[in-house]
């Protein structure tokens, strides 16, 4: 190969490189996503944590609403079903593409009797290593269903109520043997002096 060839080569495989460059964006995530906090700032910053599976969304005024059947809350307070809105559109660093009937570890911040999340607040699909990672920061989680109550049940002891003198024999019985002390004592006494 003679050196124009091999220059002109170069510059062709420079040229292709420029327009692949040129022609990949840099990165096709949101600028809040790519910024985001690693977990545990998002742990902190979230008024609550929890794992649910998605309702259908619907969609109005440029937000995505869907309803989520809360299993397990690792922070916060939050109900059997929960409210989460999120932005229409990644650009609004919306969560728009969320799956209905698929589980995630939702962290909200409330708004009103909802929950708001982000693209950056650290909602995702809840996989074994992330739930895993989400209980090392913030502990096992509680269940959004409150314990049954606990019914008291009386269990009767005896057949019948004792009878006044069954209550009074024991009483009696240390009366006498006071008294018979005393007087034992006092014989005792008279004799010696």
């Amino acid at each position: 190969m003679d050196l124009v060839t091999r220059r002109l080569l170069a510059l062709l495989l420079l040229a292709c490189a420029g327009v692949l460059a040129i022609g990949v964006p840099a990165s096709a995530a949101p600028a809040c996503v790519r910024n985001a906090p690693p977990l545990a700032q998002q742990t902190i910053r979230a008024d609550a944590v929890f794992a649910g599976v998605l309702g259908e969304p619907s969609t109005k005024g440029g937000v995505v609403t869907y309803t989520v059947d809360v299993a397990d809350i690792y922070k916060g307070d939050v109900g059997e079903e929960a409210t989460v809105s999120t932005p229409a559109t990644a650009k609004e660093c919306g969560l728009p593409d969320l799956l209905a009937g698929a589980e995630y570890v939702i962290f909200g911040t409330v708004d009103g009797d909802q929950f708001t999340t982000t693209a950056d607040s650290g909602t995702t699909r809840a996989t074994g290593a992330h739930v895993a990672q989400v209980e090392e920061l913030l502990g096992p989680p509680r269940s959004p269903t409150p314990p049954e109550p606990v019914e008291a049940t009386l269990t009767m002891v005896a057949e019948e109520a004792p009878t006044v003198q069954r209550l009074v024999a024991p009483g009696f019985a240390l009366v006498i043997v006071g008294l018979l002390g005393f007087v034992l004592v006092s014989a005792i006494s008279r004799r010696r002096a």
